[in-house]
């Protein structure tokens, strides 16, 4: 197998401490982690103590997450987000839209927050959910177009993207730069009843489901994206495993994925990688 630069979602190791998560997740071969908001916010560590940990296991924070509406403006726990940004160093914001509001309406906003974040050097991924109000990549799409921010982007979520009913051809005309992220992982033969609670609880690991990941990857490859590879699965299944466990099973069924869709997973950066 190639040498894989991958990250580990905040989701995959959720109910781990920040210091068995960053543990787990470099025994198991990741180079990176994804971090809530609440994560951070949650734990006694001082930001010293964190950037140590993560030096010390060679790891950088790739993206990090919170759920609010942004469309109302600035939320008042971005002032914890672009702290650790400066002080710890993160590459991206993943930012869905869980409020209705009618598209037209996201696009001055999510510009706004795509400015606030460039004031720290940190890119925004604005992820499409099936059970959220910007439900496909072609909505999403249509918002980020619209904004045209050099830092804005779209997170691709490859369980978003099987429940969405999204095909290789929702690509097109999307330039490949424009994909801040991929998200590894699958989904049941099945659509549960509740899509957030079967989003939520019961993805499956990358490669090991129902999903065609090979020709979504491929279609990735083929129209040159390079965006980093995360693996995301939320898992009742996987919870009850200890973290170094959850973290290797993650790692391994992403790195055997990418290697059959002769995908690579590129080395990225921090907004604060002159410093690392």
């Amino acid at each position: 197998m190639s040498m894989k630069h991958l990250n580990c979602s905040a989701n995959t190791l959720r109910h781990a401490d920040l210091p068995t998560r960053i543990t787990a997740a470099a025994q198991a071969g990741f180079t990176g982690i994804g971090l809530r908001v609440s994560d951070y916010l949650g734990t006694d560590l001082p930001d010293g103590r964190i950037r140590d940990l993560l030096d010390q296991h060679g790891l950088r924070v790739l993206e990090l997450e919170h759920n609010w509406d942004w469309a109302l403006g600035p939320d008042p726990v971005e002032e914890a987000m672009f702290r650790l940004a400066d002080r710890i160093g993160v590459r991206h914001l993943n930012v869905p839209m869980f409020q209705a509001h009618p598209l037209t309406d996201l696009v001055e906003p999510f510009g706004a927050l795509c400015d606030r974040a460039a004031e720290h050097g940190v890119l925004v991924g604005f992820e499409f959910l099936p059970y959220s109000h910007v439900r496909t990549l072609g909505e999403v799409w249509e918002v980020v177009a619209a904004a045209d921010r050099r830092n804005g982007g779209i997170t691709l979520d490859l369980w978003h993207w099987f429940r969405s009913g999204a095909t290789p051809a929702d690509l097109d005309g999307i330039p490949a730069s424009v994909i801040t992220t991929v998200q590894l992982c699958d989904v049941l033969p099945e659509p549960g009843p509740d899509l957030t609670e079967e989003a939520r609880h019961r993805r499956l690991l990358p490669g090991r489901g129902a999903g065609d990941t090979l020709a979504v990857l491929g279609a990735l490859r083929d129209r040159g994206v390079t965006a980093p590879m995360s693996a995301e699965v939320f898992s009742d299944e996987l919870d009850a495993r200890p973290a170094r466990d959850a973290a290797r099973f993650a790692f391994d069924a992403a790195t055997v994925v990418l290697d059959r869709a002769a995908f690579p997973a590129p080395p990225w950066t921090i907004n604060l990688e002159e410093g690392r």
